[in-house]
C-alpha cells in the first residue's frame, strides 16, 4: 500500500523543452533536455530515466518544467526511487497534457529503473504507488501487470503502520540485488528445461505443481531464490484472504514468515536490519514486521496496535505513517 511518507514535487510549466530540478535532500541543480536527455551524475539519474521512459508519449516539441522535490523517503527503503520517478513522470505528463493510465504509468516507471538506471526491479513498487487506495491492500499480479485494491474485513482490530529506520542507507546498484534476480532467471531456465515449458520469462510462469516436481533438482543459490519466490507467492495469496477476513494477527504472522524467508532464502538484510526486525518481532503490540523494499538496508515496516508505544521502546528512529491513496496531483 502507499503511505503518507511521500515524495512531493512542486513544479510549473516552461516553454523550453527542459526540466530543471532542485531538491531538499540533495545539493545542486539538475537540468534535463527532454528532447535529448544526456547522461547526468548523482541524483539526476532518475530524472533522466523518467524523461527517457516517457519520450514516446510526448509531443514532438515537449514543454519542460521547473520543479523542486521534497520528502523523507531517500535511503529509508520505502520505494524512494519509484516514488520520485513517478513524480517526474506525472509532472512531465501534466505539463504536456498527456493522459497516462495507471498501468502505463507503472510500466514507464519500471522501464526507467530497469532500462535507464540499471536496477532489475519488478513491478511491485510502481504498481503500489499508482494503484493504492487508502486503507486497502493492493493485490498485484506481477506476470500480467494488473492490480486491484482489496478492502479490509470489518472484524479487523485497530491497527497502525510503523516504519523503523535502521540507519543503513543503500543504493540497490551497490547491493547483490541484481545478482539475486539473475539467480531467479537461472532457476527459471532450468525449470523450463526440465518441464518442457516454452515462452518462459521468469519463475512466475510456473505453477506450484511444476516447482514441487522439480525443486529437488535445483542447487545452491538458485534453489534458495526459487524457494523464496514460490513460498512468497503462497503467502501473498494467504495474506489477501487474511486481509479480507479482517485477520490482522494472521496477516502479521505472514509478514514475519516473509521476512524470515527474505533472510534465509533471498539472503538479504544488513546485520542492523535483521536485528531490528527480530526486535520488533519480540515486542508486545506488534502484529508482524518485514523489510521494506529490497531489504539490503533502509527500514522495517511493522503492523502494530499502537505505533507511538512501540516506537518508544525501539533503539532507532521510528515513525508512524498512514495508509494513503496513490500518486496524484494535489
Amino acid at each position: 500500500m502507499a503511505v503518507t511518507a511521500a515524495t512531493t514535487m512542486s513544479y510549473q510549466s516552461v516553454d523550453a523543452p527542459v526540466m530543471t530540478l532542485t531538491s531538499d535532500n540533495f545539493d545542486g541543480t539538475v537540468e534535463i533536455d527532454l528532447e535529448a536527455p544526456r547522461s547526468v551524475e548523482g541524483w539526476g539519474v532518475y530524472a533522466r530515466a523518467a524523461a527517457l521512459a516517457i519520450t514516446d508519449a510526448l509531443p514532438p516539441t515537449p514543454r519542460g518544467l521547473r520543479g523542486h522535490v521534497a520528502g523523507r523517503l531517500p535511503g529509508s527503503g520505502l520505494s524512494s526511487s519509484a516514488s520520485v520517478t513517478l513524480a517526474y513522470l506525472t509532472a512531465i505528463a501534466d505539463v504536456n497534457e498527456v493522459s497516462l493510465p495507471p498501468v502505463a504509468m507503472a510500466q514507464m516507471a519500471l522501464s526507467a529503473e530497469r532500462d535507464f538506471v540499471g536496477v532489475k526491479v519488478g513491478i511491485l513498487d510502481p504498481a503500489a504507488i499508482v494503484g493504492s487506495k487508502r486503507d486497502h491492500l493492493l493485490w498485484i499480479d506481477s506476470r500480467d501487470i494488473r492490480f486491484e485494491p482489496v478492502a479490509l474485513g470489518e472484524k479487523a482490530p485497530p491497527w497502525q503502520i510503523l516504519v523503523a529506520y535502521s540507519g543503513v542507507r543503500r543504493n540497490l546498484l551497490g547491493t547483490p540485488y541484481n545478482d539475486r534476480v539473475e539467480e531467479c532467471h537461472g532457476a527459471a531456465r532450468k525449470l523450463a528445461d526440465w518441464s518442457g515449458a516454452t515462452d518462459v520469462r521468469g519463475l512466475h510462469d510456473f505453477s506450484d505443481e511444476v516447482y514441487e516436481t522439480f525443486r529437488y533438482r535445483l542447487r545452491d543459490s538458485e534453489a534458495k531464490r526459487a524457494r523464496h519466490f514460490f513460498s512468497e507467492r503462497a503467502r501473498v495469496r494467504a495474506g489477501v484472504e487474511r486481509w479480507r477476513e479482517g485477520d490482522i494477527e494472521g496477516f502479521g504472522e505472514l509478514m514475519n514468515a516473509s521476512c524470515h524467508s527474505s533472510i534465509e532464502n533471498w539472503e538479504s538484510g544488513s546485520p542492523e536490519l535483521i536485528e531490528l526486525q527480530r526486535t520488533l518481532e519480540r515486542t508486545a503490540g506488534v502484529y508482524g514486521s518485514r523489510f521494506s523494499g529490497a531489504g539490503f538496508g533502509g527500514s522495517v515496516v511493522a503492523l502494530v496496535e499502537d505505533a507511538d508505544a512501540v516506537a518508544r521502546v525501539l533503539p532507532v528512529e521510528a515513525f508512524r505513517v498512514e495508509s494513503d491513496d496513490g500518486v496524484r496531483i494535489l
